[in-house]
């Protein structure tokens, strides 16, 4: 059956049509159009929202007996008051926990089907808080002073978890490591995979507001006394402390890390910028009633602040935000540096040992980091308002004043300061620029020329001190690692050959199919703040255009024997964990496989006849474009959607490494689903990938 009308919100924003295109096709909910900036919009609400809940960039929120969507429908009526809004994070359901005089309790409804009750809890007698894992697979329910786990679809308990107090609030790291739950006035801090106490926090005011940032390296506390706490999640050390946060109502971690809101009054919200503890920036709405404020990603990856007043909903585009560029920096430097630790074609293991040195890697990552953000800063310097200061005579050093950088200090000798009587005469050439600790550019080097004297004067802070990501131990993996790994790619690519090459005579595949295989370490850092060592092999294949359908997937087709491309890759899995890779399998060691499947545009205009051979899937989580979703196929409804090939092309491959790779079994194993779906029509994009993580491996 296909999603109702009145839920037509979500289903736009979840297939990346642009929120613009959403707030013109809704004029009649538009509150003063013409009065606002372009990059806001304003939803009008029926009655004030005392809560609210996201679910891919679309907003829900409860009131008294009743919660709503965007567009103030209905979407349960309960008997008692609603306490909590948590929305399954696949968006296939909601949890509303009600409150009516001395009891409460947890109802799941249908997120696409108005008032549709899909279980009640009645075996928990006044349940006092609820959440969902990140993976979407289990809902939690506090209840005395224990958390009841439960099977997120089948509602079947699965463990129980004592608590040092009675929880009223509840919030998961979006990895799965981290549960923090409170009273209101004490925060525990538990490792989800072994029950573990991580940290306590015990305060003498109300803890209003708690969150973990994105990339799960930080948690926030926010306080009753205007005290906002930061922390990182591998020892909980303290970070940075911000006062002054008014009454501090809320908070939420921007996506990259890098801001964070706080709801400081009814009629405020305060941005701060955890990389510079001087950057406060405000958003003021003269309607009040801003309980909660919540940074949002919209399909074109756009992030927005969305709030709540007395009478709306308000979503704010937050360009004028500067990107998390050491973070930007950071990612490719690890992209390129392990590029430059791969053996390189007709390199000798002896050239390579020669190359690939501790001393050289370090500089290596150094010239790297100065590319990378030279190019980054699109030469500041000309976009700079500059001026001459102040000249040191016995040092002889000049400052030169930027407007968007510090300043930097130029030798100059006494007997030439005459020539330096306007900054316009100054020319930087060859310029170079780094980032400092707090995200900011900085100039570090220049041949500065003087057209007055038509002298040139170079200033050179090459060897500066490194960002602390270069120094930090955390993000290091050790040389000799990283060389084993590089070795075990090379039997893996003579793995490769040899399938390929019998395959070919087999005659299952030919030169228009390319199998690439790819692996690295990452360092990592585990719930209980220890360093480790991950292993990741990507396995992947492309077939050229127009011989998809003699070596891959055909029209319609999902299972994986009917592509030669798939089973020769899988093949390479196979042996390769049969041999060489054999010593990687662990018995209770964790694994993650990461299948994805993906499928074309080539519409379905008959419905695909689905025998169950991998058996029937309602409201399955997966990830599509990244995204948590769900999805549903049964052998009687069978397949009318793209979507639904590409995930059973890549349940296929989980199906096939269970019965072939047996030993897999044996490890604490994670099957992830993604699917991707492209905007072309052809054989050429209908492949499947897998990607296996050895979670601490060395």
């Amino acid at each position: 059956m296909k999603k109702l009308v009145l839920f037509v919100v979500l289903s736009i924003v979840t297939n990346g049509i642009a929120f613009a295109q959403l707030a013109k096709s809704s004029k009649a909910e538009l509150n003063n159009k013409a009065a606002r900036p372009k990059n806001e919009y304003v939803y009008r609400q029926d009655v004030p929202p005392q809560g609210m809940e996201n679910y891919l960039f679309s907003l829900y929120h409860y009131n008294g007996k009743k919660t709503y969507n965007l567009r103030n429908l209905v979407l349960s009526t309960s008997s008692g008051t609603v306490k909590s809004l948590k929305i399954n994070p696949s968006g296939s359901s909601f949890a509303v926990l009600t409150q009516k005089g001395d009891k409460s309790e947890v109802c799941i409804y249908d997120l696409w089907k108005a008032k549709r009750v899909l279980h009640e809890f009645k075996e928990v007698v006044n349940p006092t808080a609820v959440a969902y894992t990140s993976d979407a697979r289990q809902i939690i329910l506090a209840h005395e002073q224990e958390l009841l786990f439960f099977d997120a679809r089948t509602f079947e308990l699965m463990k129980r978890m004592d608590m040092p107090f009675k929880v009223d609030k509840m919030v998961v790291s979006s990895n799965n490591y981290f549960l923090a739950a409170s009273d209101g006035q004490n925060v525990s801090v538990w490792n989800m995979e072994n029950g573990n106490l991580r940290k306590e926090f015990n305060f003498d005011t109300s803890v209003n507001s708690f969150d973990f940032s994105d990339d799960c390296s930080m948690f926030a506390l926010l306080t009753e006394d205007g005290l906002l706490s930061t922390y990182d999640t591998a020892q909980f050390f303290i970070l940075q402390s911000y006062d002054a946060v008014g009454d501090a109502l809320h908070c939420s971690f921007h996506p990259d890390g890098k801001y964070i809101s706080v709801v400081s009054g009814p009629s405020r919200i305060a941005i701060l910028n955890l990389m510079d503890d001087e950057e406060r920036e405000y958003i003021d709405n003269v309607n009040e009633g801003i309980t909660e404020a919540l940074f949002v990603k919209d399909g074109k990856e756009q992030i927005f602040l969305a709030y709540n007043t007395t009478n709306s909903i308000t979503y704010k585009l937050m360009s004028e935000l500067a990107p998390f560029y050491t973070k930007l920096l950071e990612d490719e430097l690890e992209t390129r540096m392990n590029e430059w630790m791969k053996q390189m074609p007709n390199e000798t293991l002896e050239e390579y040992n020669l190359r690939v040195t501790e001393e050289n890697r370090k500089k290596q990552m150094r010239l790297f980091e100065d590319e990378i953000a030279t190019r980054m800063a699109e030469n500041l310097v000309q976009m700079s308002e500059i001026t001459l200061g102040n000249y040191n005579p016995d040092s002889h050093m000049l400052a030169v004043n930027f407007d968007n950088m510090p300043t930097i200090y130029l030798e100059v000798p006494s007997d030439e300061i005459n020539d330096f009587t306007s900054p316009q005469n100054l020319e930087f050439r060859n310029t170079k620029y780094g980032l400092t600790k707090k995200d900011k550019f900085e100039l570090i080097y220049a041949d500065i020329y003087n057209n007055m004297s038509g002298k040139t004067y170079t200033f050179n802070n090459l060897e500066r001190q490194s960002l602390d990501f270069l120094k930090s131990d955390d993000k290091f993996v050790p040389l000799e690692v990283v060389q084993q790994s590089n070795m075990d790619e090379l039997k893996l690519q003579e793995i490769k050959d040899n399938i390929v090459g019998l395959a070919k005579q087999k005659n299952t595949i030919s030169d228009h199919t390319n199998i690439s295989v790819n692996a690295k370490v990452v360092s990592d850092i585990d719930a209980d703040g220890n360093k480790m060592m991950n292993y990741i092999i990507d396995f992947s294949y492309q077939v050229e255009k127009g011989f998809s359908g003699q070596e891959d997937f055909g029209p319609g087709k999902f299972k994986v024997e009917e592509s030669g491309a798939a089973l020769s890759m899988l093949d390479i899995i196979k042996t390769a964990f049969e041999t060489e890779f054999a010593p990687y399998v662990k018995e209770g060691k964790k694994l993650i496989v990461k299948t994805t499947g993906m499928a074309d545009a080539l519409p379905i205009h008959r419905k695909i006849a689905y025998d169950g051979c991998y058996g029937d899937f309602v409201n399955e989580p997966i990830y599509k474009n990244n995204d948590l979703s769900n999805i549903t196929v049964t052998q009687a409804d069978g397949i009318t959607e793209n979507e639904q090939l590409a995930f059973l092309r890549a349940v296929g491959m989980e199906k096939h490494i269970t019965m072939n790779i047996p030993s897999f079994s044996t490890m604490n194993t994670d099957y992830r689903h993604y699917i991707k779906l492209t905007e072309g029509k052809g054989g050429e994009y209908r492949r499947i990938s897998v990607e296996l993580t050895f979670v601490g491996a060395f």
